[in-house]
């Protein structure tokens, strides 16, 4: 196989940003770095592509990090780790929302963006697929966070969001619970699908039937989960539990089930995902599906990295494993970590 930027790395015993500032002539490399990179380069017989070797002279410096919002404790966890890695590859990393902005002015914007930055991380839902099918007609380098359209090829990064929620329902089955609710997030969102997915596939698997009614749509947030809440606990019966598709989520359904006068877990046992940090200082500490998200950042960061280098290298799909951790909403006494 031909050399790429990760072979090169993994010989001079170095990070792809390294290998990246030596490639950008950058001066934060020491000599014996540098030669350390250079002696990799000519082992292995790596040339770098014209749009490595033509860096130095067009490269702005800038990569760009888009999201459809920038509120909320994911959020801010994922862009400081895309900071770190970026300041550590020797770049500036500009922050993007689009909330708000209608597709006409969507287009605009983001395609002044990419004019002016070498690469961008774009969040699924945050550009429409004609935007994003452009951007891959003009080789921008490209890393989604999410599942990129089966029709586009570009690198991404996702969670196992499919296993980490069958894993968390399963788990609220083995307490004996069997009418099991979930609070999920947007339709459009890759994410929100695939842990209803997951939902379901629990239930399947433990021969429990699925009922739609159980499943209330949430939009990523705490007012949602608390409104979403509220219609579940006008039921009858209401659940015995309840997985939401995010923690914020969890955290307005903790609320709405206080103010109606119950307890979590003893009568309504409480789920969550993502293990944002909020989650383990609430009362009742919330059970919670964990997913790197400071390291989403920054491996998004030296993904991109490495396409800006290599144009035409292999295309990665990463998906990230998630693991159970066990608080005491789910009507566990104890606190406990399971892969």
């Amino acid at each position: 196989m031909r050399p790429t930027i990760y072979t090169v790395a993994e010989e001079a015993g170095v990070s792809i940003a390294t290998v990246s500032r030596v490639l950008n002539g950058n001066a934060r490399v020491s000599e014996e770095t540098r030669a350390r990179v250079s002696r990799a380069m000519a082992t292995l017989n790596y040339q770098p592509n014209a749009s490595a070797r033509g860096l130095a002279a067009n490269t702005t410096g800038t990569l760009a990090l888009v999201f459809p919002a920038l509120s909320g404790p994911f959020f801010s966890t994922l862009i400081q780790g895309a900071e770190t890695e970026a300041c550590e590859s020797g770049y500036h990393l500009l922050i993007y929302g689009t909330s708000g902005d209608t597709l006409g002015t969507e287009n605009q914007t983001l395609g002044l963006l990419a004019s002016k930055v070498d690469g961008m991380i774009l969040a699924t839902e945050s550009v429409s697929h004609c935007y994003l099918q452009e951007l891959r007609d003009q080789a921008v380098p490209i890393v989604m966070l999410g599942g990129a359209p089966s029709d586009i090829v570009v690198d991404s990064i996702s969670p196992d969001n499919v296993e980490g929620a069958a894993n968390m329902v399963a788990h609220l089955i083995g307490h004996g619970y069997r009418r099991i609710a979930m609070i999920r997030g947007p339709e459009t969102q890759s994410h929100a699908s695939d842990r209803e997915i997951g939902y379901q596939k629990a239930l399947r698997d433990h021969g429990l039937l699925f009922h739609p009614e159980l499943v209330i749509a949430g939009a990523f947030d705490e007012r949602s989960g608390y409104v979403a809440m509220l219609r579940l606990l006008q039921q009858v019966p209401i659940p015995e539990a309840v997985f939401a598709a995010n923690d914020q989520m969890a955290i307005g359904a903790m609320a709405a089930i206080r103010e109606n006068g119950l307890r979590v877990p003893e009568d309504i046992a409480l789920a969550g995902f993502d293990d944002i940090e909020t989650a383990r200082y609430v009362q009742p500490p919330l059970t919670t599906v964990h997913q790197d998200i400071y390291g989403q950042g920054q491996l998004a960061v030296r993904m991109l990295v490495a396409r800006v280098n290599e144009a035409d290298a292999a295309i990665e799909n990463r998906e990230i494993p998630t693991k159970l951790v066990i608080r005491q909403s789910c009507g566990c006494n104890h606190s406990l970590d399971v892969v």
